[in-house]
């Protein structure tokens, strides 16, 4: 049943993709909205703020939409919109954000958005930047190819980090 919906989710897509009009731009908003609002969500956004940035993220989409390039990129392509408008919010908050790299900071230094959850506390011993590729790992759901498209390096790269972040994880919690 899961890859009837990826499927459905990949035909939105692409229809959408191929004729960008306000029909199909609405059917897009029902498939991705609920992705973007845990995507923001699991970065400590609140349900108001996630609301607005998935809004935003949509309504960005929808203006740039003949800028990609590949459909089947789609996805990393959206994310990377959606990570933009986080630090931009951020940025608007008055956070310290650097670049996007493997040591990103989404946020101050002591900003855990997992804070007194299980996953904060498991994932309290790793960097931001750590945190944020297995957040999009697990929770987010991203494949290893649409996480080196959307951190741009190398797929075999983003597998060995991941590889090594679960060990050093599973010695944490020995």
């Amino acid at each position: 049943m899961a890859h009837t919906v990826a499927g459905s989710v990949e035909a939105v897509v692409e229809q959408f993709v191929a004729r960008p009009d306000e029909e199909r731009f609405a059917g897009l908003f029902r498939v991705l909205a609920p992705q973007l609002m845990v995507y923001f969500r699991a970065r400590g956004c609140e349900v108001s703020v996630a609301e607005d940035l998935t809004q935003e993220v949509m309504l960005a989409l929808f203006r740039k939409v003949e800028g990609l390039r590949d459909v089947g990129l789609f996805r990393p392509w959206l994310f990377r919109i959606a990570k933009n408008e986080l630090l931009q919010y951020l940025r608007r908050q008055g956070r310290r954000v650097e670049t996007l790299d493997l040591t990103e900071e989404l946020g101050a230094a002591n900003w855990n958005p997992f804070a007194g959850l299980v996953l904060g506390e498991w994932l309290d011993c790793l960097p931001s930047g750590d945190r944020e590729l297995l957040l999009l790992r697990y929770v987010d759901g991203f494949a290893y190819h649409e996480i080196a498209e959307l951190l741009e390096m190398p797929m075999g790269t983003v597998q060995w980090r991941v590889f090594q972040l679960k060990k050093k994880l599973a010695e944490h919690f020995r």
